[in-house]
């Protein structure tokens, strides 16, 4: 038990932000205590735990910045990505982007329906 806390403890150590680091070491030790009552290897948990660490911390160094306001995450792909990239970052123009793409695709749609 011992080793698994050490080892859930080092992988939430790799994070590269502080608020994520405290966040995820208390759930893995968390999850390592509570393996056991579950029939759980402690110690193959934390081993999961560390190979997540480790591509978190890498999914973020390849972004270009550890960390953002909500912490690194996937980029958003597909037309969404490509309206948000042509508004910029002022929050209305964002939102009416999200609500003319989904107009679009709900227009798309009837019209599939009526037409097919």
């Amino acid at each position: 038990m011992r080793a698994a806390l050490a080892v859930a403890r080092w992988a939430a150590a790799l994070l590269p932000d502080r608020r994520r680091r405290d966040r995820y070491r208390e759930q893995w030790e968390a999850d390592v205590r509570g393996a056991a009552d579950l029939g759980l290897s402690p110690l193959r948990l934390a081993l999961g735990a560390a190979g997540a660490a480790v591509r978190m911390k890498a999914f973020a160094a390849r972004e270009g910045t550890a960390t953002n306001s909500k912490g690194s995450r996937m980029p958003p792909i597909g037309p969404l990505a490509l309206a948000m990239r042509l508004v910029g970052g002022d929050v209305r123009r964002r939102g009416a982007a999200l609500a003319a793409l989904s107009a679009l695709t709900l227009l798309g749609g009837l019209l599939l329906l009526v037409g097919g």
